[in-house]
């Protein structure tokens, strides 16, 4: 398994290249090249969100965290006064960070669901979600969003499996092929049922533009 260092360099390469050809191709301005630069890095560490009390995970609901505060704070402003205003921001935040945590914990395992590629589909058809629907996004750069999002995590299971391999004695470790994973017969219900979400968000979806047939 690869570093958390080497995790975020290669993220950051993979990123920062993406972004220099979206940019260089007029896909994206330079604000929103530097905008999903981050969050591809971001999305080169998600994978590991499984392993309790990590970089990654800590780093990922501190930042759900901030966001449940921020989102509260929009939605009841100027129906609540400023004190139970930030105390609701407050509550949020806390309840994020140590019982959604504390409770996220307890039921993952590390490189299991969220070391496959259906969970690498399904963190990007999120972010085009968030991107599209909550964001206001264009439909092109929301997909785009989506794009950086399963890359990054991608990238990540790779890094993972060439790991995995020992090149100099041609040998492979225990952990190979438990990250690019498909299908597991010990949780088959839970891929089913990722498979199904997949396949129901796929056919309600908007497709881009360019792929919209006239």
């Amino acid at each position: 398994m690869a570093s958390f260092q080497t995790h975020i360099a290669v993220a950051a390469v993979g990123s920062l290249t993406a972004s220099a050809v979206c940019l260089e191709t007029g896909l994206l301005n330079q604000p929103q090249a530097l905008a999903l630069f981050s969050l591809g890095i971001l999305a080169g560490i998600l994978p590991d969100i499984d392993s309790d009390h990590s970089i990654p995970t800590r780093l990922v609901f501190t930042i759900l965290s901030f966001a449940v505060a921020i989102s509260a704070i929009l939605i009841f402003q100027g129906q609540l006064s400023l004190l139970y205003l930030l105390g609701l921001a407050l509550t949020g935040a806390l309840f994020v960070r140590f019982i959604v945590y504390a409770l996220f914990a307890r039921m993952t395992e590390h490189r299991g669901l969220f070391h496959s590629l259906p969970a690498a589909l399904i963190f990007g058809l999120g972010a085009f979600s968030l991107a599209y629907y909550l964001l206001g996004l264009t439909l092109n750069l929301a997909w785009l969003t989506a794009a950086y999002v399963s890359a990054g995590y991608l990238l990540h299971l790779l890094l993972d499996e060439l790991y995995s391999v020992n090149f100099i004695g041609l040998s492979m470790k225990k952990s190979f092929g438990s990250a690019l994973t498909l299908f597991s017969h010990s949780s088959w219900f839970a891929y089913l049922l990722m498979y199904a979400a997949l396949g129901l968000a796929f056919y309600l979806l908007p497709l881009p533009y360019g792929l919209v047939s006239a």
